[in-house]
């Protein structure tokens, strides 16, 4: 009874905080341009006859339930949560929800149930346990024990599967940094979707582009696609008649170095340096590349900068008609001692410069979408796969709603 007064006095105080602690959304000239800020009002209108909007599917994976952007709409599908460390019996959530519809396990296999594994007040922006919960928990001493960086960590599905789900609806409102739109800059790529040609898209990057640490990648339900994979997969969806040819080349533990002449602590392929770039980019024949590094690189972002230029002017020396389009990415853990190393806003930034150097190469602002989504009140711990770097599917989907919205609109969600 105690913890169970702990914690609605935890979540009440989540509650304050929210409502008068908020920090608004950046400006548009922070990331370089981009569509205009502001008070979205996720959740959408209702129909003109008054009707609720219909809720789509969120028992298992379905790829326009995990695009549904999360700035919009009114319903949050499979929000993850990880009650870990100093807050193990309460996690705050995005919105603060008008009705919360399901709490599962993260493989959504398991149904929580109200008053029994949780408790949750009308209004209020958290969810908590109660004293006989059956979701998983951790400690303050087991989630700092220092497996890696001071931090518990894993790889695998192990941190997945102590995370769960919420899905909820909502009526509040949150400040987001909208996502460019560089469609424009891609019409080659558009040409050849509306003709019903083939589309080589290939992907090049770290461990996250590979796909750690969607479930599909980690090999558990529900069994989401990887980041890459959402693209290509609402790429088909919306261009059926076209061939969406899928080529991802990305490997774990690479910097933007990789991709030039310097060496890595590895020699993948048993090649050097630079190489690498013409097997697993040149050979490929790209119509569109996303090159997405930065994970990895150290905190120059000259060098940073400097090594993806000379990606995009070797693919355009080898491939004048290639387009391009640049992912900034996600933080590391804020309390991963030596992972946290960058000022992520300017690598970005970086990126946002070098696409005005260039014809025809676009920037997906994913670091501005996770900025958004922390200062909606979202903990790393929540979104994380690893515990230090890796994403989970939310943050998976994140990736993946910026890019399709960069590429195709902000109303892509309405063509699936």
């Amino acid at each position: 009874m105690k913890r169970t007064l702990a914690v609605m006095a935890a979540m009440l105080a989540f509650g304050m905080c929210m409502a008068g602690c908020a920090q608004p959304g950046k400006e548009p000239d922070d990331i370089g341009g981009g569509q205009t800020p502001g008070e979205q009002t996720p959740g959408g209108e209702q129909t003109p006859g008054g009707e609720k909007e219909p809720l789509l599917e969120y028992d298992r994976y379905q790829l326009k339930t995990y695009l549904t952007p999360f700035w919009e709409g009114k319903t949050v599908y499979n929000e993850t949560l990880w009650f870990a460390g100093d807050d193990s019996y309460v996690a705050p959530l995005m919105y603060a929800p008008d009705e919360i519809l399901s709490v599962t396990s993260y493989d959504l296999k398991t149904v929580y149930k109200a008053g029994v594994d949780y408790i949750w007040s009308k209004g209020t922006p958290a969810l908590g346990l109660t004293d006989d919960t059956s979701i998983p928990h951790m400690s303050r001493a087991e989630y700092y024990d220092g497996t890696m960086a001071g931090l518990f960590f894993s790889e695998g599905p192990t941190i997945s599967l102590k995370q769960v789900c919420v899905t909820y609806t909502h009526s509040d409102s949150k400040q987001w940094t909208l996502p460019r739109v560089e469609k424009d800059k891609l019409p080659k790529t558009f040409e050849k979707l509306e003709k019903g040609e083939a589309l080589n898209v290939v992907f090049y990057g770290d461990s996250i582009t590979v796909g750690a640490n969607s479930s599909s990648y980690v090999q558990i339900a529900p069994n989401a696609e990887s980041y890459p994979e959402m693209v290509r997969s609402y790429m088909q969806a919306r261009y059926p008649q076209a061939t969406v040819n899928y080529i991802n080349t990305a490997v774990g533990g690479t910097d933007s170095n990789w991709g030039n002449d310097g060496k890595m602590n590895h020699d993948l392929d048993n090649l050097d340096g630079g190489a690498h770039f013409q097997s697993r980019v040149l050979d490929k024949d790209p119509d569109l590349l996303f090159i997405a590094f930065g994970m990895n690189d150290g905190p120059v972002v000259e060098t940073f900068k400097s090594n993806i230029r000379s990606m995009i002017e070797r693919a355009r020396a080898a491939k004048p008609e290639v387009e391009i389009v640049l992912v900034s990415g996600m933080t590391a853990n804020p309390e991963a001692a030596g992972f946290y190393n960058k000022d992520y806003a300017a690598f970005e930034q970086a990126l946002v410069e070098l696409t005005e150097d260039y014809d025809r190469v676009g920037v997906a602002t994913v670091y501005s979408s996770v900025d958004s989504l922390n200062k909606a009140g979202k903990r790393f711990r929540d979104w994380t796969g690893n515990n230090i770097n890796h994403p989970n599917d939310f943050m998976s989907r994140l990736y993946a709603q910026t890019i399709v919205y960069t590429l195709f609109g902000e109303d892509y969600i309405e063509h699936i």
